[in-house]
């Protein structure tokens, strides 16, 4: 069985903010390191595409910033959404098919590459566009290539609530550095 996560990638809100606007919603926010906080959220790890996308809109809109609101279906399906002002800018689907037999192609769709570059200040689009389009066994190694081409915290991959509150953390997890909202 593969991984399941969902979560949030706020750039510019400090983790103190987050937490007071997550206010009582059960959710870990990770310490933020160059401007970027991971938000793992309870409520989205039922894998509901809405329930993601609105959390997402609300950071984004409430708090005028980008945030890349990433979805990992049993390590076959990578899917984000990228927000700038509560507005979607940018959507990824490493499988259409798999949720849609309909779909025309299983070929990854979406995301753009220069766009999600100019966001986080990363100089390589075409290291993006390869996670992006590559050939991957795993949704999360595609997730590991795209946090390593954008310069994400690299914990950001694998990372969602039921794994912080069971204490699963990635390997490169700062230990202790999760702060509960409801806390």
């Amino acid at each position: 069985m593969g991984s399941f996560y969902t979560n949030h990638t706020v750039r510019g809100p400090s983790q103190a903010k987050l937490l007071e606007w997550l206010h009582d919603r059960p959710a870990y926010v990770s310490k933020s390191e160059r401007g970027l906080s991971v938000v793992v959220d309870a409520e989205c790890e039922d894998q509901d595409g809405e329930v993601l996308a609105s959390l997402a809109t609300q950071i984004s809109g409430d708090m005028n910033c980008h945030v890349l609101a990433i979805l990992n279906h049993d390590d076959d399906v990578l899917y984000f959404e990228l927000y700038e002002n509560g507005n979607k800018i940018d959507e990824y689907n490493s499988s259409p098919g798999f949720f849609d037999e309909n779909a025309d192609s299983d070929e990854p769709t979406g995301g753009n590459a220069a766009l999600l570059c100019t966001i986080f200040g990363a100089s390589d689009p075409d290291k993006v566009e390869a996670a992006l389009r590559g050939d991957y066994v795993f949704a999360f190694e595609r997730h590991r290539d795209l946090a390593l081409a954008l310069g994400l915290p690299m914990y950001s991959v694998g990372l969602g609530y039921n794994y912080v509150s069971e204490g699963d953390l990635p390997p490169d997890a700062p230990d202790g550095e999760y702060k509960h909202s409801e806390a």
